[in-house]
């Protein structure tokens, strides 16, 4: 089934002040920019730093700069997840996270992703194939390696010489910054782009102001070590919250047990749902990915129970639009890249063993979260340029930084940025009660901006304690 067409942006959760103007000037991008901005780009980076001599790559990089009269001296740069998340060519959208109109506000591209030198740009639409697909976990593996057999091919190549890896990123993100002139940035990292934020901090202090860091991703905490306990939170936490909901529970009385009773018969054969004519078949793990994402987002953590209820029910209209949500993002993540970097990051480590040992403490989603499940076969054969492993140890810090989590969040839970806060001197953590990955809303910004004009201030955390409840559809 060819499901190209079930991707589209996402994103305006997120695009709270999003312009979409004429640009102002020719930047020397293949494709458009779409909004006004004062300066673009690129900078050459190694593409290895530990061998300079193998040649460049280009970091794609736009600046807005600030109209204030009183404009500060250190801009605001964001840092995308995933790893393999591209920002450019979303920049209208992304221009929504200038939190604080004193500040310059830099959107750039890291190595391999969007404008700065894309890999294997087309091998996204592929996963939503595989997962559409009954297929096994180790079939799925198989199939993975397949179709991405063309794309490692090109990364083998002798030619091919760009390395990966968050050092290699950390070091890129420091030439930017060199390149445009400014003594001191402040950092605005999300999930992965947490990792790539403290790994700059860690090796570049002096070059730093203060950092928000949201959705904590430390660089000691192994990907694949507690992907199910951290599901199994998010869900626990939802079974409660609907239980104590009168709303919910009078809708959905026995969710919890509805849940168990569809991954146990999903355990045995996918269920087939018929969309624009086409067979869809999601089996266990693709349940268990399509409810993992929807805990991501306030908006789709409400959605959830009438989701199990769609499974329940056969809803091929409610499924599809789940689908759609899970694509928008998958469709800013470049695989080969996510691929790239976790082969240095997280490829020494016995993952596979970590997945297993995980998955026992919880036999109800036994047999594997689509996708996350199959990393460690995949990126344990990904071509690889041979540089530094990134040194995934605590980082040690005093730079003002400000931590953010959400209490729901089913990927990087609020006990990731505790466990980062014991060596980050100077920092505060913030956790949202009704917000998963990332919380982006006005009471994110009130404290953004706050602690971006005095870092050294207690944080006012108060406007999270009126979060108001999740309603749930």
């Amino acid at each position: 089934m060819q499901l190209k067409h079930l991707f589209f942006t996402l994103f305006g959760f997120i695009a709270l002040n999003c312009q979409s103007q004429e640009k102002q000037h020719v930047c020397p991008f293949e494709k458009q920019i779409t909004i006004t901005h004062d300066r673009c780009g690129y900078v050459d980076v190694p593409n290895n730093w530990d061998a300079k001599k193998d040649g460049t790559t280009k970091i794609a990089y736009i600046v807005i700069a600030s109209k204030s009269e009183n404009r500060k001296d250190d801009p605001l740069v964001f840092i995308q997840g995933g790893p393999g998340g591209s920002v450019l060519p979303y920049a209208n959208v992304f221009s929504g996270l200038a939190l604080d109109p004193d500040r310059d506000f830099i959107m750039y591209d890291q190595r391999g992703i969007g404008f700065s030198n894309e890999i294997c740009p087309n091998l996204s639409a592929s996963f939503l194939e595989v997962m559409t697909a009954d297929l096994s976990l180790d079939n799925e593996d198989e199939t993975l390696l397949s179709i991405s057999s063309e794309c490692m091919k090109s990364l083998n190549d002798p030619n091919f010489k760009t390395a990966f890896g968050t050092a290699q990123s950390a070091k890129d993100l420091e030439a930017l910054r060199q390149h445009l002139g400014y003594k001191q940035l402040n950092l605005f990292g999300g999930s992965y782009g947490t990792r790539l934020g403290l790994k700059y901090m860690e090796l570049y202090p002096n070059s730093i102001r203060a950092s928000i860091l949201s959705g904590l991703f430390p660089l000691e905490i192994r990907l694949y070590e507690n992907i199910y306990t951290n599901l199994n939170r998010s869900l626990e936490k939802l079974f409660d919250t609907c239980e104590n909901d009168e709303n919910c529970s009078n809708k959905y009385p026995n969710l919890k047990k509805d849940f168990e009773a569809i991954c146990a018969q999903l355990d045995s054969k996918g269920q087939s749902f018929m969309i624009d004519g086409d067979e869809l078949v999601i089996n266990k793990q693709d349940f268990l990915l399509l409810i993992q994402q929807l805990l991501y987002d306030r908006q789709t953590i409400a959605q959830v129970p009438s989701f199990i209820m769609a499974f329940k029910t056969n809803d091929s209209q409610s499924v599809i639009q789940s689908i759609q949500a899970f694509a928008s993002r998958l469709g800013v993540i470049n695989v080969a890249t996510y691929w790239s970097v976790n082969v240095k990051d997280e490829g020494a480590f016995k993952n596979k063993r970590f997945i297993a040992k995980d998955e026992k403490k919880h036999p109800s989603l036994a047999k594997g979260i689509s996708l996350f499940a199959s990393d460690p076969e995949v990126i344990k054969l990904w071509p690889s340029e041979n540089n530094s492993n990134t040194k995934m140890s605590v980082v040690v810090s005093d730079i003002p930084t400000l931590l953010v989590s959400g209490a729901w969040d089913p990927i990087t839970p609020p006990s990731n940025a505790e466990k980062a806060a014991k060596s980050l001197k100077n920092s505060s953590h913030v956790i949202f009660p009704t917000d998963g990955h990332c919380p982006m809303n006005s009471c994110f910004f009130q404290m953004a901006i706050s602690f971006l004009n005095n870092p050294m201030a207690q944080v006012d955390d108060s406007c999270t304690k009126s979060s108001s409840p999740i309603v749930f559809n």
